[in-house]
């Protein structure tokens, strides 16, 4: 149930914070999709010991600078690539 709820489009903030801690690394892929979350959240699931989720986190359109930037020292090669893609992209818009 937990993975359906992070696929509502409008969970609130409260809800994305105790999904963003769920064990199950597709509750927290779900939650890292979300255009809203917040900065602190996108940083935390940047963190995360899944590398999908971090992936997922790279793919968000909303993923901030400072996220992206944290994210190109990650030790996953296609993470860091991404990154520096988006970054690169969002810099020169």
């Amino acid at each position: 149930m937990r993975e359906w709820v992070a696929h509502n489009k409008s969970i609130p903030d409260e809800i994305m914070e105790i999904l963003a801690n769920d064990a199950d690394e597709r509750v927290r892929f779900n939650v890292a999709t979300k255009n809203r979350l917040p900065e602190h959240l996108q940083l935390k699931l940047a963190k995360d010991s899944d590398c999908s989720v971090g992936k997922r986190i790279v793919y968000n359109k909303k993923a901030t600078i400072q996220v992206l930037t944290f994210l190109l020292n990650d030790e996953d090669e296609d993470i860091r690539t991404l990154a520096k893609n988006r970054f690169d992209e969002r810099r020169y818009k």
